[in-house]
């Protein structure tokens, strides 16, 4: 099963512990297990580095600069529950490194966001790192604190840039604080 076939949170618990499964099972050394891991986060990683640089050439070389790496140093990788997260975060890593070198120079990445008709002018108005956000939200149902790691950014400052995205697209009222706080614990923005 994928990710985007998940259809229930049961799903969504029961994918979580296979990927957990198979990556304990890799990081003790199992060739199959890699294969799996490659096999089931490699569309996803794709259609997540394609995001940054429409040069899928380079997207691909990441992810398989990603894997050889994981492979050869399997042994010291951290252990960790979110594996999908860990993995966009690499490769988000890997990205803008390779991106950086070959410009010779450090900066951000062009993000770019596939938006919806109905909004495609409120989010094409918004920043790269505020379209990034939406999209790890929105597509990836990542909390904040796990896009504030993926981004390397603070979550308090990743829950102000939410919001503002949110109020922008008129999901959050601007004028009324109590309101706004509210509606940001209902969205899971705060514990």
């Amino acid at each position: 099963m994928s990710y985007a076939k998940l259809t229930s949170a049961m799903d969504l618990v029961n994918l979580l512990d296979e990927d957990l499964l198979i990556w304990n099972k890799f990081r003790n050394g199992s060739a199959d297990a890699f294969g799996e891991l490659m096999r089931t986060h490699y569309p996803d990683l794709f259609n997540y580095g394609i995001r940054f640089t429409k040069d899928d050439g380079l997207v691909k070389d990441c992810i398989q600069d990603l894997f050889l790496a994981f492979w050869l140093h399997r042994m010291s990788i951290i252990d960790t529950e979110f594996i999908k997260f860990y993995l966009l975060k690499s490769l988000r890593h890997n990205l803008i490194r390779r991106m950086a070198k070959s410009r010779r120079r450090r900066s951000e990445p062009a993000f770019e966001f596939d938006p919806a008709r109905k909004v495609h002018k409120v989010i094409a108005g918004l920043s790269r790192r505020q379209q990034e956000i939406l999209y790890l939200r929105f597509h990836w149902n990542a909390d904040t604190a796990d896009i504030a790691d993926i981004m390397a950014l603070s979550q308090p400052y990743v829950v102000n840039l939410l919001q503002d995205v949110l109020r922008r697209l008129g999901k959050i009222p601007s004028k009324n604080a109590k309101r706004r706080i509210y509606d940001s614990r209902r969205l899971g923005l705060f514990p």
